[in-house]
């Protein structure tokens, strides 16, 4: 099954961490709450499914309690998505559907996969599913280094100041475990993929972020630059309204993603020709430090996504656009500060 609208059967799965409700459009599944174990999604929602290649199921994303049901699934060669809780929210209100309960959720899940031309996710090696994993705790460790020196920063008493200073040695140290186990991954992942090459062959993309985009951007190459944008969150959204014209701001998409770009952009900055170039001509316009990096974000993007997609390493020469044709597209890089 390729999509959710060229399926004959469209069941949705809400998951919680000890059971799914489910919604069956046929009927055929008679047990609407169901353990969250292998052994009773193959019990009683897989052993009712018959044609297999005209069924979609699709749940949610909920933090990790959706895997068990997915990978029992893509075992049987059912397609699934996991689609993004936020857009399914959103086409529920839009819907008319403002009650929020397991089992309305996942009729609603149904619904929304008839309506929206949803992609199955595709199913990870036990390596990719390590990587992400390692991709998630690097993030982790970041976020409670950053927590731990805010501490430090405000605590008075030595003792307190001295398990500070433990603690951040220690997450330091883990930082640098996963950090090297992530090069290894990137290494060997490059023998058989491509992407990987590409990707850290552009100055400023480095390890992390290469990493991340495999893991959080498995889509990359794989759609236009206006798509890869909004999916990343970084395309200047436009607020117009009447004689209302408010500035394009981003906002939305994938988070781990854009932290990664930030920085790689920022790099650019310094060390891309074409990165540097280009923040360049935006500031000598006028615009903020911050829009023109988030420009950038979004320049570098579209390139890697070029790049993927066309099979081809980094040639300055080749991505380098001709400054006149910069101006032309200001309004569509124009995006606000701090968004």
């Amino acid at each position: 099954m390729t999509s959710s609208k060229l399926a004959v059967r469209v069941i949705g799965i809400d998951v919680a961490s000890d059971k799914i409700d489910v919604f069956d459009p046929a009927g055929k599944i008679q047990k609407k709450e169901v353990p969250n174990t292998t052994t009773s999604i193959r019990k009683y929602v897989i052993s009712k499914i018959q044609n297999r290649e005209e069924t979609f199921v699709v749940c949610e994303a909920t933090g990790g309690y959706e895997r068990t049901l997915v990978k029992a699934l893509q075992a049987e060669g059912i397609a699934v998505c996991v689609a993004n809780p936020f857009q399914v929210r959103q086409f529920g209100k839009g819907v008319g559907v403002l009650e929020k309960t397991d089992p309305i959720d996942a009729q609603l899940l149904s619904r929304f996969g008839e309506v929206v031309d949803l992609q199955p996710t595709l199913p990870k090696s036990p390596e990719h599913e390590h990587h992400e994993a390692l991709v998630r705790r690097r993030e982790q460790v970041m976020k409670m280094i950053c927590q731990e020196q805010n501490r430090l920063r405000h605590a008075d008493d030595k003792s307190v100041q001295s398990m500070h200073e433990k603690v951040l040695k220690l997450l330091k140290k883990q930082l640098e475990t996963v950090d090297l186990e992530l090069e290894a991954f990137l290494k060997e992942e490059a023998k058989t993929n491509n992407a990987v090459v590409i990707m850290q062959s552009v100055p400023g993309v480095g390890v992390v972020t290469t990493s991340t985009l495999l893991a959080d951007l498995p889509e990359l190459g794989t759609l236009n630059r206006g798509q890869i944008a909004k999916l990343a969150g970084v395309a200047p959204i436009a607020n117009q309204s009447g004689k209302r014209q408010k500035p394009r701001s981003i906002f939305g998409g994938r988070s781990s993603v854009r932290r990664v770009l930030y920085m790689a952009a920022l790099v650019g900055t310094r060390h891309n020709p074409v990165i540097q170039a280009f923040y360049k001509h935006l500031r000598s316009k006028g615009k903020l430090k911050k829009v023109a990096l988030v420009a950038c974000m979004r320049k570098l993007l579209t390139i890697l996504n070029n790049m993927v997609h066309n099979n081809t390493v980094w040639r300055t020469g080749d991505a380098v656009k001709d400054i006149t044709e910069l101006d032309a597209m200001l309004e569509m890089e124009a995006v606000v500060a701090g968004a």
